[in-house]
């Protein structure tokens, strides 16, 4: 198979089985960031299966639970090396999370990101350990929360302290993911007066690009949320993990004020597929014939490449 595209790979790191922990842990985040900016798609079209991690995102969540494993877990039992951990410390990692009524959702996070960091180590006996556990931890954890639509997403915003709000705003008429408010942002100062928004590299190293210009009125909310951050923070060094952190614990409070269901910030984009899909469906009489036209326009402009997904947005609002 012809590959997509050409990078640079770095050798997967040849760790000593006596090899520290902390090194170890250190030369595996190394290995994994690689695939940051490349497409997940692209990459498994042409090998199969990507070794790395593609977002900014996954790899922030990935490298908590390795720093968790090892402060909760190895260091309390004197694990230094990395040929000393064994399946009874995976186990006390799950048995933690299952005793703290974690979700079926983090158990396949802690899995999924354990077994990348295995792999990296060799240690491919614990890679099986897990995928043979992994039904019986999900099986004993709370049932996940599907993300629901605010049913006033208006109303939640208006709850929201500036500057915080102007996240909200942007992710409402974006659709951006939380880790693409800053880019939105970026590419607002750097092009004020395009009719578009690129969103670059978001999610699986996709590019994203959303047509306004049937939209004035929404992109010109867009620009004073982004004006508003500008003038707030005054200076392009702003702690963007920081004001995230912020910024999604005040969605959660405002959530809470106005009785609304809180399932994370992702709850806008989902209010943003239905409207956009709304709006679609009035300038749009023959629905039936141009459906599938109309989600392929919500799919890309979520940054996603299954229309099903789209179509699982709007029936969650449906619902």
């Amino acid at each position: 198979m012809t590959k997509p595209y050409k990078f640079d790979k770095l050798d997967k790191p040849h760790l000593n089985p006596r090899s520290g922990t902390a090194y170890a842990l250190s030369k595996t985040v190394e290995y994994l960031k690689q695939g940051i900016g490349l497409s997940k798609r692209l990459y498994k079209e042409a090998y199969g299966k990507s070794p790395y991690i593609h977002s900014y995102e996954t790899l922030e969540r990935y490298v908590g639970v390795f720093n968790h494993f090892k402060d909760t877990v190895l260091i309390s039992d004197r694990v230094n090396t990395i040929n000393k951990i064994a399946a009874i410390h995976i186990d006390t990692h799950f048995d933690n999370l299952l005793k703290q009524n974690c979700s079926e959702k983090t158990i396949s996070i802690n899995a999924s990101a354990l077994m990348k960091l295995f792999e990296v180590l060799d240690r491919y006996d614990l890679m099986k350990y897990i995928e043979s556990k992994r039904p019986l931890w999900r099986k004993s954890a709370t049932p996940s929360v599907k993300t629901e639509p605010f049913v006033c997403p208006e109303k939640v915003i208006q709850a929201i302290p500036y500057p915080y709000k102007a996240c909200a705003i942007i992710q409402y008429l974006t659709g951006a993911r939380v880790s693409d408010i800053r880019k939105v942002y970026e590419w607002i100062l750097k092009n004020p007066q395009a009719s578009v928004i690129t969103i670059k590299k978001s999610k699986g190293g996709r590019d994203r690009t959303i047509d306004y210009s049937d939209r004035p009125v929404s992109l010109g909310y867009i620009r004073d949320a982004v004006e508003k951050i500008r003038r707030h923070f005054k200076s392009d060094d702003i702690d963007w993990a920081r004001y995230m952190k912020e910024y999604t614990k005040e969605v959660r409070v405002a959530a809470r004020k106005c009785n609304e269901t809180y399932c994370g910030t992702h709850a806008f984009r989902v209010n943003y597929a239905n409207e956009r899909y709304d709006g679609l469906f009035r300038e749009n009489d023959m629905l039936n014939e141009r459906e599938k036209k109309i989600l392929s326009i919500i799919t890309e402009d979520l940054g996603h490449s299954r229309l099903s997904m789209a179509k699982y947005y709007i029936s969650a609002y449906r619902k």
